[in-house]
């Protein structure tokens, strides 16, 4: 079985989440998404409720794709560490591909214990527009890794830093906007539901 991890801030997830896990779920044979709390980042809002937003944005893509999960428990701060805990859930003998995004291709070898890492993972990096995947970063990730490839779909240019900063209802699915309203997050000046890190 090919297993596709896909880590996310989600804070919030926004229809371009929704579109890489369309993508995954037609790859692979199950797509294991979690939020993560990303340890170069503020969270504005808690793992409690990114992780119900996410959980919101797969159900509606449950009545297409049935092999995509929220994998909570697998969640780390430290990738490494979620690699491990998806072998001890799933096992040791499928083949497994981190999902990360193009903006986040250079970084990834200062990643905590970058070299062991990636030597055990396939890679795919998910392009998107206005970031530039650049080939020799292709070319190392392959070497250093099981193989790196870039998915042939690119999303689009918004991301979850787009809705903070300008609350455009359009970047949202309906189910994750209701969510938002409900429990009262982003609100400017306000620290609700708020990570500590």
């Amino acid at each position: 079985m090919e297993i596709a991890i896909f880590g996310t801030s989600a804070d919030p997830p926004t229809i371009a989440h929704q579109r890489i896990l369309a993508y995954l779920a037609e790859h692979y044979d199950l797509v294991a998404v979690y939020a993560s709390n990303n340890p170069f980042k503020a969270h504005t809002s808690n793992l409690r409720h990114r992780d119900r937003m996410l959980e919101l944005l797969i159900e509606e893509l449950t009545c297409l794709h049935s092999n995509i999960i929220l994998a909570p428990e697998i969640s780390d701060r430290r990738t490494i560490n979620t690699v491990a805990k998806v072998k001890q859930k799933w096992g040791e003998d499928h083949l497994l591909t981190m999902v990360i995004g193009g903006d986040l291709s250079e970084q990834i070898f200062g990643w905590h214990q970058a070299e062991q890492l990636w030597t055990n993972l396939k890679v795919l990096i998910v392009p998107r527009d206005g970031y530039n995947v650049d080939d020799k970063i292709v070319e190392k990730i392959d070497r250093h890794s099981l193989g790196c490839i870039v998915a042939q779909d690119q999303t689009p240019a918004f991301s979850s830093t787009d809705y903070r900063r300008y609350h455009n209802q359009e970047l949202l699915t309906n189910s994750v906007q209701n969510y938002i309203k409900e429990n009262n997050l982003y609100l400017d000046g306000k620290e609700s539901g708020r990570d500590k890190n």
